[in-house]
């Protein structure tokens, strides 16, 4: 498989697991950042479909083990820290508001640079 091939499955599975598969539950703990559960429910739907990206694309077992990982902690804690920055700070989560917008490119410009590093590492 081209190694293009798995970059893209590896954004495309950022992308289901961030948007079309996050439950309301986990929006609501994203609001606010009390309840983990619910976010590192969320972190562990990317890390398991990152999982399947790399399996398929023939990643050794310990590589595997260890991505998936580095995507479920990452995940978790970029998540967790916009939740709280958000709460503590009104305004970042005002989609009205030019802050709210600057937190959420970083939050997914942080998950990009861990999509890479992944795909590098595979």
């Amino acid at each position: 498989m081209n190694t293009g091939i798995l970059l893209i499955a590896l954004l495309v599975s950022h992308y289901l697991a961030d948007y079309c598969l996050t439950r309301p539950m986990m929006i609501r703990a994203k609001a606010d950042g009390k309840n983990v559960w619910p976010i590192l429910l969320h972190a562990s739907i990317h890390a398991v479909l990152m999982g399947l990206c790399l399996l398929v694309w023939g990643a050794q077992w310990t590589t595997l083990v260890w991505l998936m990982g580095v995507e479920l902690v990452t995940h978790f804690a970029i998540d967790l820290t916009k939740a709280r920055l958000s709460f503590h700070f009104p305004q970042l989560a005002d989609a009205k508001q030019k802050s709210y917008w600057m937190l959420y490119g970083l939050d997914q410009l942080l998950h990009q640079l861990v999509v890479v590093y992944i795909w590098l590492s595979a």
